[in-house]
């Protein structure tokens, strides 16, 4: 091998290096990008889980009023049943 194909080797190896080290510093631009996005994402679910938390709260309070309304309800409806001694006046 003479000094030019050395050189040649030593040339290629040097462009091969750049490219890689130039990929290299892609990837940790796109590593810090993503990094940012999920960083970001993980803080939105935080926000939607409160906010999650929250409706089960007001579901459960919906539905301990709806079972108060039904009880009143059937009350209701027995003071008018026992008032025509459970008959119906026609």
């Amino acid at each position: 091998m003479d000094n030019g194909e050395r050189q040649r080797q030593m040339d290629s190896i040097l462009n091969t290096l750049a490219d890689v080290t130039t990929k290299i510093g892609s990837l940790t631009d796109a590593q810090a990008r993503t990094d940012a996005t999920v960083a970001e994402l993980a803080g939105q679910v935080q926000i939607i889980a409160r906010q999650q938390a929250h409706i089960n709260e007001v579901i459960a309070v919906i539905a301990d009023s709806q079972q108060h309304t039904d009880e009143r309800l059937n009350a209701l409806i027995d003071i008018v049943r026992n008032g025509r001694n459970g008959h119906s006046k026609t």
